[in-house]
C-alpha cells in the first residue's frame, strides 16, 4: 500500500511540475530554460545521493552480517570515510563484540578443563530437556553415546533416565545411590535457577555422580571385619565366662580342678590378648602407609636373625632347615615389619610341618627383583581355600589354628605389610604335600 501511495504522490508531483513548466514556457522562454537546467542539476544530484546511500546501507549490512557471522575478514570498519563517526563507533561495536565472544570461549575453555579433569562424570540439562553438556568422565563412565541438544530421554542408560526425569518432574535438589555397572555412585541433582529482579525462573539441572565404589567396599570390608572380630572374641570371652561361672558358684573344688579352670582361663586371656594385638596392628599398617620409614635393608642378615629367633622351634620338631641366599641382596623397606613377615611365614611352615621335614628357604636376585622363597613338606592348603587365605580371620584348618595359638590374622597381616613395601607374594601348595610362599621386592637399584 505504501508503494502505491509513494508512487502516487510522484505522479502527481511530476505532473504539476510539468504543468508549472508549461506556465513558465509561454511567459518566459529563457526562465523556462534556467528552472529546466536546475532541475536536471537537481535530479542528478538526488541520484547520486542517493546511490551513495544505497551503496553505504549495503556496505553497513554487510558489516552487520559480518559481525554477526562472526566472519574476521571484513569486521574492521573504513568504508565510511565521509561518516568518521559511524566508523568510530562501529569499530568500537565489533571489539565490543569479539572481547565478549572472546570472554564466552574463555569461560567455555575454563568449565571443560575444570569439570574434565574433575573425576566425577557431570551433565547438564536445559528446562526444555536438552543435553547442554557432559564431561568425558559422564561418557566413560557410562559408555554414553550422547549429541548435544538431543533430548534426555535418548539417555536410557540404567538408573540414570529415572533420577533425571524424577528431578525434572520436582525441580528441586535431590541425591540418592545409584547401582550403574558394577560401580555405586552417589547422585546429585542440582536445579540452576537464574535471578532476574529477585524472580527465579528455571533454567535446567546439573547432575554429578560421585563414584563412591571404593568407599563401599571399605564399608563392606569394615562390617565384615568388625562381624569376624566380634565372633573371634566371642570364643574365649565365653570360654573365659564359663570357667568363671564354675568357679563361682560355691563348691568347694580342689586344687587340680582349680588349676584346670585357671588354665582355661589363661589360655583364652592370652587368645584373646593376641587377636587384639593383631587387630590393632593391622590397624596400624592402614594408617602408617604413608608415614612407614624405609631404609636399604640386606636381607640375608634379616632373615638370618630370624632363623636365630626360632631355632629352638626348628629343633624342638626335629625339622631340618635348608638355607640358601645369596649375598648383597639390598632392598628398601621397613626392618621391623620384614621381620614379622618371616617370623609369621617361617612359623606357619614350623605349625603346619610335621616332624623330621624339610623347611627351605631361598633366596636370590634377578636384574629387577629380589626373590624370597619359603617352602615347606606339610599339610598343604586346598586347591579351593588358596583365594581365601589372605583374607581377614580366614582359617584352612580352624581346630589346628587353635591348637597353635593362631588368630586367622598372620597372612592378612604379611599381605597389608607386603603391599606397603610395592612387594607381591604368590602361594604354590599341593594337599598334604606342602607349601610355598613366594615373595617378590624391587631391587634397592629399581628404587632409587
Amino acid at each position: 500500500m505504501k508503494v502505491y501511495k509513494s508512487f502516487f504522490l510522484t505522479l502527481l508531483f511530476n505532473t504539476l511540475l510539468i504543468i508549472i513548466l508549461l506556465i513558465i514556457y509561454k511567459i518566459n522562454i529563457i526562465l523556462f530554460h534556467i528552472i529546466l537546467v536546475l532541475i536536471l542539476i537537481s535530479q542528478i544530484m538526488s541520484f547520486y545521493f542517493y546511490y551513495r546511500f544505497i551503496h553505504d546501507y549495503e556496505d553497513l549490512n554487510q558489516i552487520i552480517e559480518n559481525i554477526i557471522n562472526d566472519s574476521v575478514e571484513g569486521k574492521i570498519v573504513t568504508k565510511f570515510i565521509s561518516h568518521q563517526e559511524l566508523n568510530a563507533n562501529l569499530n568500537r561495536l565489533v571489539k565490543k563484540f569479539e572481547k565478549l565472544v572472546f570472554k564466552k570461549e574463555e569461560n567455555e575453555l575454563m568449565i571443560r578443563i575444570l569439570t574434565n579433569n574433575i573425576t566425577s562424570p557431570i551433565i547438564y540439562i536445559d528446562r526444555d530437556g536438552r543435553i547442554k553438556y557432559t564431561n568425558h568422565q559422564f561418557l566413560n563412565s557410562f559408555d554414553a553415546n550422547i549429541e548435544i541438544n538431543e533430548i534426555y530421554e535418548t539417555l536410557r542408560i540404567q538408573g540414570i533416565y529415572k533420577f533425571i526425569d524424577d528431578a525434572f518432574t520436582f525441580e528441586t535438589y535431590s541425591e540418592d545411590l545409584l547401582h550403574i555397572n558394577e560401580r555405586y555412585y552417589q547422585a546429585y541433582a542440582i536445579p540452576v535457577n537464574n535471578n532476574v529482579n529477585n524472580h527465579f525462573s528455571f533454567m535446567g539441572v546439573l547432575f554429578i555422580f560421585n563414584d563412591i565404589t571404593e568407599l563401599k567396599k571399605y564399608e563392606n570390608l569394615q562390617r565384615e571385619f568388625l562381624a569376624d572380630a566380634s565372633h573371634e572374641l566371642k570364643t574365649p570371652i565365653t570360654a573365659i565366662k564359663g570357667a568363671t561361672e564354675i568357679l563361682l558358684n560355691g563348691e568347694n573344688h580342689t586344687k587340680e580342678t582349680l588349676r584346670d579352670f585357671l588354665d582355661i582361663i589363661q589360655n583364652e586371656n592370652q587368645r584373646m590378648e593376641k587377636i587384639v594385638q593383631d587387630i590393632l596392628l593391622l590397624s596400624r599398617l592402614e594408617n602408617d602407609k604413608r608415614s612407614l620409614r624405609m631404609k636399604e635393608l640386606d636381607l640375608k642378615q634379616l632373615i638370618n636373625q630370624v632363623i636365630e629367633i626360632l631355632e629352638i622351634r626348628f629343633l624342638s620338631k626335629k625339622q631340618k632347615l635348608h638355607v640358601d641366599i645369596e649375598e648383597n641382596l639390598l632392598i628398601l623397606g621397613n626392618y621391623d615389619k620384614l621381620k614379622h613377615v618371616f617370623l609369621n611365614l617361617l612359623t606357619n611352615s614350623i605349625n603346619y610341618t610335621d616332624e623330621n621335614k624339610v623347611i627351605s628357604i631361598k633366596a636370590y636376585q634377578n636384574d629387577n627383583q629380589v626373590i624370597v622363597s619359603i617352602k615347606d613338606e606339610g599339610i598343604g592348603i586346598d586347591k579351593k581355600d588358596l583365594p581365601h587365605i589372605f583374607e581377614r580371620f580366614y582359617r584352612v584348618d580352624k581346630a589346628r589354628d587353635r591348637e597353635t595359638g593362631g588368630t586367622g590374622l598372620g597372612l592378612a597381616i604379611v599381605k597389608s605389610t607386603l603391599d606397603i613395601h610395592q612387594a607381591k607374594i604368590e602361594v604354590k601348595s599341593k594337599l598334604n604335600e606342602g607349601s610355598e610362599f613366594i615373595i617378590y621386592f624391587k631391587r634397592v637399584i629399581d628404587t632409587l
